[in-house]
């Protein structure tokens, strides 16, 4: 792939069995998982109800300058790894190696992840004081991991029609927790709030008063030494909420990752990459806000991440709400429901991993990776990398040495969020020197992104370069500070309400070994092959992909009649 274009071809998955709902469907299963229906809480606890909303739409606007950014870039470049295709066009190809390795790594460990969160959930099912035996829990992980590579071996259209029943169960869920909480709020099934000891020290929806680890519910007393008060401190508590929700909102990339399998990539994949932002916007803000009112950042069964104790029963803010109500069935089969949500994401982070690593052996492997991960058996399916990808799953049953799988999950979910805020990172910053292309070529009087023809083959995306840069920013920020709770808990040193400080340096590994290899992995490659930064001179041929050319172009319509192309995207 030294030349811009050359890529097309050696990645290209010859399989054509998606239409252009697919992309948003494993878009949509990948990205509303437990992030949504268990981590709400824990950011409700940290630093409030509105503090969650918060954290929630700036991790969304984060996300809407990524996808608007990589929206554009796919709809000129709709190739199979076209994650990787960017940085590696347009800045320099050890980066879109870095990117492609770090890219595989994390969606493997995002696996690993869900897949410990999804027994996590399952412990709920059991009274707290008895709990699942390591035994069990060892087979409910034995389990998932036998599913999840199953599901994934039966060849790409079946997986699409499950993945069409899980997307729809997944909407459905959603519209379910959010009317029960409506229910719940106007008093149907009793009591909403619980005990009013602490009630009345924080109604909610509110930011969380005491400020950055204060004290978790009213018995529990003020410690100066380990907490930040005031605005400050309130501040500091949503800003850790962000990175948190960064992990939750992460998953419209998975649109550009099928590009290989797109019927017709160039029409489909650009109107699938805008509509994913709705889903963090939409979703996530509407659930967690009304989960709000119903329940208290006092409360003492949610989850904190940094305390020494937590409590053994379900994290999730809507199962809270339910036990305080006189309704018992509805948490049981909600936490099935969970575990459900859980499980699927995880499904379908060894799908994107597969095709990722599928993708990096054809274009950096040598003839012994080209003929092993790099082939497809007779139904188009790349067995060898899905077998091998499927090997990190084993990283979940970590969870069996902490027998409440609490820091294992926010390890291994830190790891992911920094490495893909590296890559989106890098996306961005590839968007700034592709458009940056366009204007040489435009001054040449050669080709512009104002051309007649540019708006109507490609979708131009409004608001750029600012899109691409509050992406960039944005991504950068949370690479550099996501780890600050725990450095600033081991400056202060042991105390009993803090957990221990293994625990905290295992917070800071997760944070930033991921970041650390991501660069190890670019200086490595640019020193041993001697790759140089890519010239603006060099871009003419990756705008223009003749393969392309004969696919239908989708009409891109503009106000309300847009915005209903792009739901009917995701409903059809």
């Amino acid at each position: 792939m030294s030349d811009a274009g050359s890529a097309t071809d050696s990645l290209k998955i010859q399989d054509g069995s998606q239409n252009g709902t697919l992309e948003t469907t494993i878009a949509f299963s990948g990205t509303v998982g437990v992030g949504l229906f268990v981590t709400s809480g824990e950011l409700i606890g940290l630093s409030g109800s509105a503090g969650c909303v918060l954290a929630f739409a700036i991790a969304g606007l984060v996300i809407i300058g990524v996808m608007r950014t990589l929206a554009e870039l796919v709809s000129v470049r709709p190739i199979s790894g076209a994650l990787i295709d960017y940085p590696h066009t347009f800045i320099d190809p050890a980066l879109g190696f870095a990117v492609g390795i770090m890219y595989w790594l994390a969606q493997c460990v995002c696996m690993a992840t869900l897949t410990a969160a999804a027994a996590r959930v399952a412990d709920d099912f059991v009274p707290s004081d008895q709990g699942l035996t390591s035994g069990q829990k060892a087979g409910i992980l034995g389990g998932l991991f036998i599913i999840t590579l199953l599901s994934n071996a039966l060849g790409v259209k079946i997986y699409g029609r499950l993945e069409r029943v899980v997307k729809w169960l997944k909407i459905l869920l959603i519209i379910a927790v959010c009317v029960i909480m409506i229910i719940i709020n106007v008093g149907v099934g009793g009591h909403t709030f619980g005990t009013t000891n602490y009630t009345e020290y924080a109604l909610p929806p509110a930011f969380k008063l005491e400020g950055f680890n204060g004290p978790s519910s009213v018995n529990s007393t003020s410690d100066s030494n380990i907490e930040i008060p005031g605005d400050s401190g309130r501040f500091l508590a949503v800003w850790t909420c962000i990175t948190l929700a960064m992990f939750a909102c992460m998953g419209g990339d998975y649109v550009i990752v099928t590009a290989g399998e797109a019927e017709s990539p160039r029409r489909d994949l650009p109107i699938a990459a805008r509509f994913m932002y709705l889903v963090p916007i939409g979703c996530y803000m509407l659930a967690s806000f009304i989960a709000g009112f119903n329940v208290n950042y006092m409360d003492p069964h949610l989850f904190r991440p940094y305390a020494s104790t937590n409590s053994a029963t379900s994290y999730s803010p809507f199962i809270i709400a339910l036990q305080y109500t006189s309704i018992k069935v509805l948490p049981t089969f909600l936490n099935g429901c969970f575990l459900f949500s859980a499980y699927t994401t995880g499904n379908t982070c060894l799908y994107i991993s597969s095709r990722t690593l599928f993708a990096i052996s054809q274009l950096y492997g040598n003839n012994f990776i080209k003929d092993t991960l790099g082939k497809t058996n007779s139904g188009h399916t790349p067995m060898a990398a899905i077998i091998f990808c499927s090997l990190f799953g084993f990283l979940a049953f970590l969870g069996l040495a902490d027998t409440t799988y609490n820091q294992p999950i926010l390890t291994l979910s830190a790891f992911f969020t920094g490495t893909i805020a590296c890559i989106y990172a890098s996306e961005c910053l590839a968007f700034l020197r592709f458009k940056a292309g366009l204007h040489r070529l435009e001054t040449q009087e050669i080709f512009s992104r104002d051309d007649d023809l540019y708006r109507r083959r490609h979708y131009r995306a409004h608001w750029q370069p600012l899109c691409a840069i509050f992406g960039l920013v944005g991504c950068l920020l949370i690479v550099l500070f996501s780890g600050w709770p725990a450095i600033y808990l081991l400056h202060i040193g042991a105390h009993p309400s803090i957990k221990p400080t293994s625990y905290l340096i295992a917070d800071v590994v997760g944070a930033y070994v991921g970041p650390v290899l991501f660069v190890l992995l670019y200086v490595a490659y640019k020193f041993i092959k001697g790759t140089r930064l890519q010239s603006l001179r060099d871009f003419e041929g990756a705008y223009f992909l003749p393969e392309f050319d004969g696919e239908p172009i989708g009409e891109v319509r503009k106000g309300w009649r847009g915005v209903r192309d792009e739901v009917w995207s995701l409903v059809r």
